[in-house]
Formats: structure tokens, C-alpha cells, sequence
């Protein structure tokens, strides 16, 4: 047992490329709003003031807006439907900020219209919830099998549970990428609520593009992520069924 861990975290090194990319897409984005969240819009509303005029003129009158403690925590939550804003973007009113409220707005619509990567996201969340438990004891399972193996009919079963396991680790990918254009329809949602509105004119909404562009770099740096994370999981497999042989 300790051999499979061993081999499994050495295989890590697969891992460099993504965590470069998530350290390089936080950092942009920090820097990025940091920037604009020092830069006060020309009429001067909160946040928090924009989303309130943004969901009453889209009719969700009743879509709750409230502060939430941390940075850059900002999310808008169905269920309650509710828009949480952070307290570095609630009572914030510059560029920055309006552009992440905004972007939180986008899902709302996304959601009262029923946008169809929206409705297939929500499908798979509790799916990996539940997969999420089975992975490793399917593979692990399915590789002590076939190391005892001694007929077909074990091999079979072995190569079943290690791809079943393989495929529930999959649909991470699968969601990264739901995830990706979920997340690139709320920012083009939210820039253009903002200069249709009103709220900003071309050179602030500019602006809010640059920051929403650099956040949009962390959902393809989960997707690079999760690729490699599944041929890392791959090359494991591959390796401890060939000490077999």
C-alpha cells in the first residue's frame, strides 16, 4: 500500500503545469481588480446599488442582495436566491466592483432563463458529490483484482472497476468545461447590462472587461487542472498494472 502511494504522489510532477497556470490566473486577477477597485466610477453607486437597479430593471425584484465577509467571495446562490457581495466589492463603488456584481447578476438571468450549461452544471454537482466516494476504491480495488488475478473472468472485472473509476473521475472535466462558458456568459451578460443601462459608459466598461477577462483565466486554469489530474490518475494505473507484467 505504502508503494501505491508513493508511486501516485511522485506522479505529481504532472501537476507543475496547472499549478503554475492557477498561480499566474490568481495572481492576474488580484492584481487585475486590485487595479480597477481604486479607479471610482463616474456616478458614483455602490455595488451593491447597481445590482439592486440592474435586477429590479430586469424584473427579479424579489433576488436578495447582501454583504458576505471575505474577498473576492462574491456568488450568487439560486436556492436562496440570493447575490452575496463582498465586503471588498459591497459598498465599493468603482469599476472593479461593479464589474463583480455584475458578473454575480449575470448568473441570476442565466438562471431565471434557464441557460442550458446552467441546467446541465447543476445535474452533474450532486453526481460528482456522490462519484467523488467511489473513485479510489474502484481503482484500487480493480488493481489488487488484477494483480491476484488468476482467470479471464477477474481480469474482466478488474478492467471494468478501474474504468468506471477512471470515468467518474472524468466528469470533473466534463464540469470545468460546463463551467468555462457558464462563466463567459455572465461576464458578457454583465457588460452588456452595464452600457445598455447605462451604469458605465464605454471607457469604465473597458474597464470591468479586464477584470472579468482576467477572472475567467481561473475557470480554464480548473479545467487544465482537472486534464492533468486525470492523466496523472491514468499514468498511475498504467505504471502499477505494469509492475504486474
Amino acid at each position: 500500500m505504502f508503494t501505491i502511494y508513493w508511486i501516485y504522489y511522485l506522479l505529481g510532477f504532472v501537476m507543475i503545469p496547472g499549478l503554475i497556470l492557477g498561480i499566474w490566473a490568481q495572481t492576474k486577477v488580484t492584481t487585475t481588480f486590485n487595479h480597477y477597485n481604486k479607479i471610482e466610477t463616474k456616478h458614483g453607486k455602490t455595488a451593491s446599488e447597481v445590482a439592486r437597479f440592474m435586477l429590479d430593471t430586469g424584473g427579479c425584484v424579489n433576488t436578495k442582495v447582501q454583504p458576505t465577509s471575505g474577498q473576492l467571495t462574491d456568488n450568487y446562490n439560486p436556492q436562496t436566491d440570493t447575490v452575496s457581495l463582498s465586503e471588498s466589492v459591497y459598498n465599493q463603488s468603482t469599476i472593479g466592483a461593479v464589474g463583480v456584481c455584475a458578473h454575480e447578476v449575470g448568473h441570476v438571468f442565466q438562471h431565471r432563463e434557464k441557460y442550458g450549461p446552467v441546467k446541465m452544471r447543476k445535474v452533474l454537482v450532486p453526481v460528482l458529490n456522490i462519484s467523488g466516494f467511489f473513485v479510489w476504491p474502484l481503482i484500487i480495488i480493480g488493481i489488487i483484482l488484477e494483480i491476484g488475478a488468476t482467470a479471464t473472468t477477474s481480469v474482466t472485472a478488474a478492467n471494468w472497476l478501474i474504468g468506471i473509476g477512471i470515468g467518474l473521475y472524468a466528469l470533473n472535466i466534463i464540469f470545468c468545461l460546463i463551467t468555462l462558458p457558464v462563466e463567459l456568459n455572465a461576464s458578457k451578460r454583465a457588460y452588456k447590462m452595464l452600457t445598455a443601462t447605462g451604469e458605465m459608459d464605454q471607457e469604465e466598461a473597458e474597464g470591468v472587461k479586464k477584470v472579468l477577462n482576467a477572472a475567467a483565466w481561473t475557470y480554464v486554469a480548473a479545467l487544465v487542472t482537472s486534464i492533468l489530474s486525470l492523466i496523472r490518475l491514468i499514468l498511475f494505473v498504467f505504471i502499477m498494472r505494469g509492475d504486474r507484467n
